[in-house]
């Protein structure tokens, strides 16, 4: 065993001994690396590893020689020109601060030969290299490819988002549950159930359609579908109206609505009998109001109620709570209605 010491850095000749070595370590690293001339506003690029040139869908050769903000062109599309300035945002601090900073993250998609293009997010931690008087000659730039945590941090934030909206839709729907239970009135226990089961299962379905669309709203037609279905045949009744999504606080209300005019259609209205039928309809009307028509054509004279129910009032109710109102017709063919809410 030899009793000299092993070669130091500061030995003459070292450097440019273990350079090769040095290369090789680069260009092996499985981190995208880039090294750069500290010459703003240019940067060139010295040195491209192939972990960096496979992340960007290129080539080294096609790298070196250009200036690291040459290669986006002059004038790149929004999401290029965003990340080419965050790259010159960050070199900038290097060369003023003389110390490392790290990139903030910014998506780039990439595009592979024959392929689409693949969203992913970037960030880098750009570190001055120095010369003996302190000024930086280089910058090395260490690039992360940070998409699946940019994913992650979008899912766990949806999670949260669509955990409160249910926690808050299951509060409401647990208070109007307690109001129809304490309001709802019948001859008799078995009237009472009926009753109060119908309004419970009109939340229920009205629960089922928000959560197919991830709580955004529900479609109107399908929302009064889903409310006549268990009272009528499909023959019995025809709906129609444009295309138009509910909004998310708007369906449970429209549910109940709908079910408390579809229950008296099929106690005492056109619904109750055969031969009976029922027109639903709607349209926008002006400073973003909805208008519902509800048509009933019976088969038999309808005599109109004596006085209002819980089911009247609740309708009232719910109309003043969407910002609009209710107004009935009773014709001797049964009840024709006229139902507004607001939209926005």
């Amino acid at each position: 065993m030899s009793d000299e010491p092993p070669p130091t850095l500061d030995q003459p000749g070292a450097l440019a001994a273990l350079a090769p070595d040095f290369r090789a370590v680069f260009d092996a690293s499985p981190q995208p690396m880039l090294l750069m001339t500290a010459d703003p506003p240019r940067f060139t690029m010295l040195a491209v590893n192939a972990a960096h040139a496979q992340a960007f869908a290129t080539t080294q050769q096609a790298l070196t020689g250009w200036g690291v903000l040459e290669v986006f062109g002059a004038a790149p599309e929004p999401e290029a020109a965003e990340f080419r300035d965050a790259i010159k945002l960050s070199l900038e601090s290097v060369m003023a601060t003389r110390a490392a900073h790290i990139m903030a993250v910014r998506p780039y998609s990439v595009q592979f030969a024959g392929r689409e293009p693949v969203e992913r997010y970037w960030s880098a931690t750009n570190a001055p290299m120095l010369g003996p008087d302190g000024a930086v000659t280089h910058v090395i730039s260490c690039v992360q490819d940070v998409t699946g945590e940019v994913r992650e941090r979008r899912s766990e934030e949806a999670r949260t988002l669509l955990m409160r909206e249910v926690d808050h839709r299951a509060r409401n729907a647990l208070a109007i549950v307690q109001s129809v239970v304490r309001l709802t009135t019948a001859d008799s226990l078995e009237a009472f159930r009926e009753v109060l089961d119908g309004r419970v299962a009109t939340l229920a379905r009205a629960q089922t359609s928000l959560a197919a669309r991830r709580w955004e709203g529900a479609w109107l037609a399908e929302v009064i579908e889903a409310e006549l279905s268990p009272l009528a045949d499909p023959g019995q009744f025809t709906v129609g109206g444009p295309r138009l999504l509910l909004p998310a606080e708007h369906v449970q209300a429209v549910s109940m609505v709908v079910h408390e005019l579809a229950t008296n259609a099929s106690k005492y209205g056109s619904l109750s009998a055969r031969g009976g039928g029922l027109v639903i309809g709607w349209t926008r009307t002006g400073e973003g109001m909805l208008q519902i028509s509800w048509t009933e054509t019976a088969a038999h004279t309808v005599t109109p109620p004596q006085r209002q129910g819980f089911g009247s009032h609740l309708i009232a109710q719910l109309a003043r709570q969407l910002g609009g109102g209710v107004v009935y017709d009773w014709r001797p063919t049964g009840l024709c209605a006229e139902f507004t809410l607001k939209l926005a």
